[in-house]
């Protein structure tokens, strides 16, 4: 089935609607990971209900956070699960089920994970369309769509803002030793605070590490560690504080400033390079 968009935005009366929502979940699987579901529902005509009952008894039954649009062609509907794997829209379905016990029609259901935002709406739409019309009323049917469960690879930002040639070389090598099948380490190296802040750098919505020396020419640690943290959305940005300071006031107000590790030189390498494994680790 060759499907344009055309074909969509006329089938679907509020399209622009599942269109936008579709665009924000998609900014949410780049940012944090979050997957959502489609579920299509097949209808049949010989229900005890009209098109129009049935569409609002599924949407009487879902999350406060989920949303339900209909098509003209009234042959099914089409559900968006928020923070939904398949699992949970197994469980949703499950439930669903017992709510229609008395319209005398099995569930029939697609569910189509979303788990990668290189996938467009139509796409989707086109494969799940095609799916949920193969299927029969002779049992009742969950099918899933495996084609958008890849999952997306995060990209992450690294600054290193160290004035030490050598120093920079040693962090540049270990962080491009740590890229993994999940995630893209996009690195960059800045002589001193300045340099960074006048740069575009750190504006962009990807999480963010930062390597960050205390003593540099322009700008020293301590005032592009308070210019992060007065930024809008600063927990994106993971701090680690390089120092040869070995004072607990200095690592106390570091820390109390907003820095997420203290590393006092010379340090063990091998101990930074863990902390930044466990990091992405999580960022998974």
């Amino acid at each position: 089935m060759n499907v344009t968009t055309g074909q969509f935005s006329n089938g679907i009366g509020n399209f622009q609607d599942l269109k936008k929502l579709y665009d924000l979940q998609l900014a949410y699987i780049r940012k944090k990971g979050i997957h959502f579901t489609f579920v299509f529902v097949k209808y049949s005509e010989e229900a005890a209900v009209s098109y129009e009952d049935f569409y609002q008894l599924v949407k009487e039954n879902l999350r406060k956070s989920d949303f339900v649009f209909a098509h003209q062609s009234k042959q099914y509907i089409i559900l968006v699960l928020t923070i939904s794997k398949v699992m949970e829209s197994k469980s949703f379905l499950v439930r669903l089920q017992t709510a229609m016990s008395p319209l005398k029609m099995p569930l029939v259901a697609v569910i189509a994970e979303i788990a990668n935002s290189s996938h467009p709406l139509e796409e989707v739409l086109e494969a799940g369309e095609t799916k949920v019309m193969s299927l029969d009323f002779s049992e009742a049917q969950i099918v899933t769509i495996p084609h958008f469960t890849e999952k997306e690879r995060i990209k992450m930002k690294v600054s290193i803002i160290e004035n030490d040639h050598i120093t920079q070389s040693i962090f540049s090598n270990l962080f491009h030793n740590l890229e993994t099948a999940e995630q893209d380490l996009e690195v960059r190296v800045f002589n001193d605070g300045l340099e960074f802040m006048e740069s575009d750098w750190y504006r962009s919505e990807h999480p963010h590490i930062v390597v960050l020396n205390d003593i540099l020419p322009r700008k020293n640690g301590f005032e592009v560690l308070h210019f992060l943290r007065g930024l809008p959305n600063d927990q994106k940005y993971l701090i680690l504080f390089i120092s040869t300071r070995n004072s607990e006031e200095a690592q106390l107000y570091c820390l109390e400033n907003g820095a997420d590790a203290y590393f006092i030189r010379p340090f063990n390498l091998k101990i930074f390079e863990i902390r930044i494994k466990n990091h992405l680790r999580r960022s998974r």
